[in-house]
């Protein structure tokens, strides 16, 4: 205990800011999001549908994405994070008011053009004011935060969702609001400064940033990491979005206020709460590789397990009860193999950026959660109108076990080039271009 109150109080304040910021937005945000899926099924035709309106989100923001690490970069964190705060705050407000497909995906694309600037920038700071040893206690220490929602939200949605969904969109929209003024107020500027590259414009010229395709062309090790990071994006993007409508096809005997999901959401925000610092310190002195092999294969099993039991639940008529319970006990095991991947995921990132590129390093780095979060929907959509919601989470379930060995050999890929002192290849690259010019 006296580690974790000493590792508290360590963080920077920078860290603290989002923490508090990260917690009342996700109570806001998790309120609307376990229920969105269902919404929307109701105002489309087909769950093809809401599949592809909850793909464009991810799709629009591929440009936000490549724009957003390279604006952190250029023009520092804060700006470029209050910006899409007060960006996702409008676009939240257009629910409010339109309805059906075609509305449906340009409100879902500006949505995900906005949040997207946001994850670079916020990624960047934290690797700017952290250690390589502190960095996943940090990263985990944020997720709590945003998972404090996540156990408070859902139950508070459940509450207000049958009533008016106009009031969560609004509640969620002040609170995006409320957070973009919380950092303009109190959040530090981050970004480095390259004392080399501010003493003559000339120099500046000739060093221009490379933009993220370039990145991932010279950097083998990230371009292979975000490839494997898509098979676990698509998972996320099935548990955080498309699960209420398996669970719905696959238990008809309950109601839509017995649907499951949300409480195992709650579940999985408490879980996080009480015990993701613990384990983040934990993974902190383990191998990176090890330990986002151990996180994929719970992940992975989570999964499986909650694309083919609901059908036995059917099939031998369990009660509600029973169901809960098997499945609050499975999402627990799910639940551990988030907690062990996520903050893990983003040290291994910035633990390999140079300092200069880290907005640019992290914005590539969000590819692969933007691309598996709008090719997830879209397939779970198309196999979710033929009722095969069980053969989706199989194919992700097996995929994760597999992506979790390759994380392992990137990271013995990257303990070998230290051991060598071979130089990223992107400074590589930066190098031979200044020689060019």
């Amino acid at each position: 205990m006296k580690m974790s109150l000493n590792a508290f109080r360590k963080m920077d304040r920078n860290i603290w800011i989002r923490f508090i910021g990260e917690s009342i937005n996700g109570i806001a945000m998790m309120m609307l999001m376990p229920f969105f899926a269902l919404y929307m099924s109701d105002k489309v035709d087909h769950f093809w549908q809401v599949g592809v309106v909850m793909a464009m989100g991810p799709i629009a923001g591929v440009l936000g994405s490549l724009l957003g690490g390279k604006l952190a970069d250029q023009y520092g964190r804060k700006p470029i994070m209050i910006v899409s705060m007060v960006g996702n705050g409008l676009v939240m407000l257009g629910f409010i008011f339109f309805d059906g497909f075609y509305p449906f995906l340009v409100i879902s694309s500006f949505f995900g053009l906005f949040n997207s600037l946001f994850h670079p920038a916020a990624s960047a700071m934290v690797a700017d004011v952290t250690d390589e040893a502190g960095r996943t206690e940090a990263y985990g220490l944020l997720r709590m935060g945003h998972n404090i929602g996540a156990a408070i939200g859902p139950l508070l949605g459940a509450s207000i969702v049958f009533l008016s969904k106009s009031v969560i969109f609004i509640i969620a929209a002040s609170s995006v609001f409320i957070y973009s003024i919380f950092l303009a107020l109190l959040l530090s500027e981050t970004l480095p400064k390259n004392e080399r590259k501010m003493e003559t414009k000339d120099l500046d010229k000739e060093e221009k940033l490379p933009s993220i395709f370039t990145v991932l062309v010279k950097d083998k090790i990230l371009f292979f990491y975000i490839i494997t990071g898509i098979v676990i994006s698509m998972g996320f993007s099935q548990t955080e979005g498309m699960l209420p409508l398996h669970f719905d096809q696959q238990l008809p005997s309950l109601s839509d206020v017995q649907n499951p999901y949300p409480y195992l959401m709650a579940f999985n925000g408490a879980l996080v709460v009480f015990f993701q610092f613990a384990i983040s310190r934990w993974a902190s002195k383990r191998k990176l590789g090890k330990v986002m092999l151990y996180g994929s294969v719970l992940f992975g099993f989570g999964l499986l397990a909650v694309g083919w039991l609901p059908i036995f639940f059917t099939k031998l008529q369990f009660s509600y009860w029973s169901i809960l319970l098997i499945l609050l006990v499975i999402y627990g095991i799910y639940t551990l193999g988030e907690m062990l991947l996520s903050p893990v995921q983003m040290t291994f990132v910035a633990n390999i950026a140079p300092e200069h590129l880290r907005g640019t390093y992290m914005g590539a780095a969000s590819l692969q959660w933007i691309v598996g979060s709008a090719v997830g929907p879209i397939v779970a959509g198309f196999l979710l109108d033929d009722q095969l919601g069980q053969v989706l989470f199989t194919i992700l379930g097996i995929g994760c076990v597999f992506a979790g060995i390759i994380y392992l050999s990137l990271d013995k890929w990257v303990t070998q080039a230290k051991e060598k002192n071979q130089p990223l290849q992107v400074k590589e690259a930066a190098a031979s271009n200044t020689n060019l010019t």
